[in-house]
């Protein structure tokens, strides 16, 4: 077993066929019996990203619904998810003056550190971002990158 921590980039190649698809579906689906970890703002990026593609034409109102009940309903059973709070805002603080990152890869960074810090567990940082990978990694995770598994 292994535990995973998966900003939304990664994430959500489980719901929209992308490159990295398969290789995430391997290990985040339940029966592969790994613990995935996820920030709660995943949910609201997710949505985002959801609501661009319709917008964009890349996807229709209906799969948009389908998708985001989808979501909840795994975001309820399938994922540990880390509260944004005080700390991680704090710690994304922190991280904006350390590295090149935008807010929203910060709170993801400083989530995935408090995940860290709660469990105590050696964990893998899976984003589709290199520069918060790089992060990640000075940060002491290992990373892994979806789009170098085509």
């Amino acid at each position: 077993m292994s535990v995973y921590f998966v900003d939304t980039s990664a994430l959500a190649k489980r719901y929209v066929p992308e490159i990295g698809s398969q290789w995430v579906i391997s290990w985040i689906l339940p029966e592969a019996n790994h613990v995935v970890i996820i920030s709660e703002l995943a949910s609201v990026e997710f949505f985002s990203l959801l609501n661009r593609r319709v917008r964009e034409g890349t996807l229709t109102a209906s799969s948009l619904a389908i998708l985001q009940s989808n979501f909840l309903v795994h975001q309820e059973k399938d994922y540990l998810v880390v509260q944004l709070d005080n700390t991680v805002a704090i710690g994304a603080l922190m991280l904006v003056n350390k590295y090149p990152l935008r807010t929203l890869d910060a709170l993801q960074l400083s989530s995935a550190l408090k995940a860290k810090a709660l469990f105590d567990v050696p964990m893998t940082f899976v984003s589709a971002d290199r520069n918060l990978l790089q992060a990640a990694s000075a940060e002491g995770f290992v990373t892994d990158n979806p789009n170098d598994h085509p």
